[in-house]
């Protein structure tokens, strides 16, 4: 075998930890080794991740050398009754109260530039050691959010001859949430320009879409690459017509800027309208879901219909997916939109079960729809058009006849996408 090339990974989400943040860089990580890369992952001992699934610890290479350090983290000291982001989105179990609201404020203004600023010197004190007992690590990758850990990997760049690549899961204060955390002028100003000057300072950057990369390059006109997100998609799947009912289902948290309320106001419409489709109506919300889609649930007479699981592991989650008549994918209302492209996109292609997706026209959730055809796009104003789809998919639903025939699925396969990490490298 060929002398291994040692690289360092800098990243907040890894196992135990579960939810969407965790999956990009612990599906590639599985191929390093076999390509010549030792790769060591430096990540939280005991972090106040929002969602713990201790089933994903098995699915880290054996290869891999894990770095814990202890994260001191405020957040963790608010209990779930006032955190926000316990479901690791800006999700409400009711209105806010003014200690939620002066939170929000507070990560908005002072957390700079997010809530695990105080992981920010002592990774650089343990790093720093760290890379001098081990000199062979020649490259960094630091993947965000949380962007603290770009600003980890800045100080580093600055006191060590390294290569270090930016990884951009999402945006920074291009983040569709961003206005939500009411930030200040003054806190604005500091936070683009860490942002600019790690976007400035890196070697390489890559994000997971076209329109995120057009944004950083809005911020620093330089080469941006696109490595999206991405899945182990089988060779061979079967695909499961067994349902127990036309399901409805989404995974994942769902905050208030992302609550399909055209979709609640049209299965209203066809329940009253079709006694089967009524009989049959299923849906199923997994993950932290805020108070404003419960309420819009309810309104539409849909309280009835619904099942919410509030936590599944991954590996239920990607069960429930094949068991689905039809899979809802939500992107934010409000903000920078576009570009979103998340790590459930994929695992919704991989269980080839149609998929029911609201946005905003011209970004990359359309167009990998459309490129896929695996499944309906829509904004959230097509009303006519949203409702005329679902009762065609109940129709093929009741033929049992409801599949779908994605193409293209191997351009996000990650093998294909860990490749571009290695031409980097």
């Amino acid at each position: 075998m060929q002398e291994l090339k040692h690289v360092l990974l800098i990243t907040y989400y890894w196992p135990p930890a579960g939810g969407p943040g965790v999956h990009r860089w612990l599906r590639l990580s599985k191929y390093f080794y076999e390509n010549g890369f030792q790769l060591y992952v430096y990540c939280p001992k005991d972090a106040a991740w929002p969602i713990i699934d201790n089933n994903l610890c098995k699915q880290v290479d054996s290869h891999i050398i894990e770095i814990r350090n202890t994260i001191f983290e405020p957040h963790k000291y608010l209990g779930k009754k006032n955190n926000p982001n316990v479901g690791g989105g800006l999700t409400q179990d009711k209105r806010s109260s003014f200690l939620q609201k002066l939170i929000i404020w507070t990560r908005g203004n002072l957390f700079i530039p997010d809530a695990r600023v105080f992981w920010i010197k002592p990774s650089v004190k343990f790093l720093s050691q760290y890379l001098r007992q081990h000199p062979e690590i020649k490259t960094i990758i630091s993947t965000g959010p949380p962007h603290s850990l770009h600003v980890i990997a800045l100080h580093l760049k600055k006191l060590f001859p390294i290569k270090w690549i930016a990884d951009f899961r999402d945006p920074w204060t291009q983040i569709d949430f961003y206005e939500e955390l009411k930030t200040g002028k003054r806190a604005d100003l500091k936070q683009k320009k860490l942002e600019k000057e790690c976007l400035q300072k890196a070697d390489e950057i890559i994000t997971v879409s076209k329109f995120c990369g057009e944004g950083l390059q809005n911020i620093v006109p330089r080469t941006i690459h696109i490595i999206t997100n991405a899945y182990p998609f089988p060779e061979k799947t079967e695909r499961n017509k067994a349902f127990t009912g036309f399901s409805l289902a989404h995974f994942g948290s769902i905050s208030n800027s992302r609550n399909p309320e055209l979709l609640w106001e049209v299965l209203g419409e066809l329940v009253n309208e079709n006694e089967d489709f009524k009989k049959e109506l299923q849906i199923v919300l997994a993950g932290a879901v805020d108070f404003s889609v419960f309420s819009s649930i309810e309104k539409n007479g849909l309280k009835p219909f619904l099942f919410h699981f509030s936590m599944l592991s991954h590996e239920e989650s990607i069960k429930k997916q094949k068991e689905s008549a039809l899979l809802l994918l939500l992107a934010n209302k409000t903000g920078n939109t576009k570009g979103i492209l998340t790590g459930k996109v994929f695992e919704y292609l991989a269980a080839y079960r149609p998929i029911l997706a609201f946005g905003e026209n011209g970004g990359d959730l359309q167009e990998l729809i459309e490129n896929t055809q695996a499944g309906s796009f829509f904004t959230y104003q097509e009303k006519s058009a949203l409702k005329n789809t679902l009762k065609e998919y109940y129709q093929l639903y009741k033929e049992n006849n409801l599949e779908v025939n994605s193409v293209n699925l191997s351009l996000y396969d990650s093998k294909e996408q860990v490749k571009k990490i290695f031409q980097l490298l």
